[in-house]
């Protein structure tokens, strides 16, 4: 594993291991980790917060990604995105689950694209003002993200301001539910 591999999806290269019968495993990634990052969204940190914004306490690694109120909302502003790779050991359906913060009840939903997927809404929760974890499918009758091994990308969309995102999960767990923060990398149970 070489350091640009390590750098590229943004977890340490310790933890990118082959994952023996993926039935059980998942893919921890921070968001601010995203390669390649397109205002409005923008990357805050405890240590260097962007000038009007304001750091929100309890994120993982103490940074995040944050489309700030005010900057996104299309049609007016169409663009901003956010694009993160994965590295998937196996062939498999996955959960997506995302560590969000929502300002309001106008703030609390962007979309996702995974590879070349058309993009779906995820969000939309009345949890607010709190760290807390989503997942995508809501519903255990949507069928889960099909993924092949190898690298996928999964890029945030600006769809409403006011949103932040912490950590991003692949779990092909569907039993598996995120408490608090989660350590980066690969895990096997």
């Amino acid at each position: 594993m070489t350091k640009w591999h390590s750098l590229l999806l943004g977890i340490p290269a310790l933890a990118i291991l082959p994952l023996a019968g993926l039935a059980n495993g998942r893919v921890t990634v921070e968001a601010e980790s995203a390669e390649t990052i397109e205002a409005p969204v923008v990357v805050v940190r405890e240590a260097a917060v962007p000038d009007g914004l304001k750091y929100v306490p309890g994120a993982a690694n103490a940074a995040y990604l944050e489309i700030p109120q005010g900057k996104g909302n299309p049609p007016d502003n169409p663009h901003g995105q956010a694009v993160l790779t994965v590295n998937v050991p196996s062939d498999g359906d996955y959960t997506l689950w995302c560590r969000v913060w929502w300002e309001d009840e106008c703030s609390n939903s962007f979309s996702v694209k995974i590879n070349e997927s058309a993009p779906f809404l995820f969000g939309e929760n009345a949890t607010y003002k709190t760290w807390h974890w989503m997942r995508y499918p809501v519903a255990r009758t949507v069928k889960p993200i099909t993924l092949k091994a190898g690298t996928n990308t999964l890029t945030v969309l600006n769809r409403e301001d006011g949103v932040r995102l912490d950590q991003v999960i692949l779990s092909a767990d569907r039993r598996f539910v995120p408490v608090d923060q989660e350590p980066v990398g690969v895990k096997t149970k």
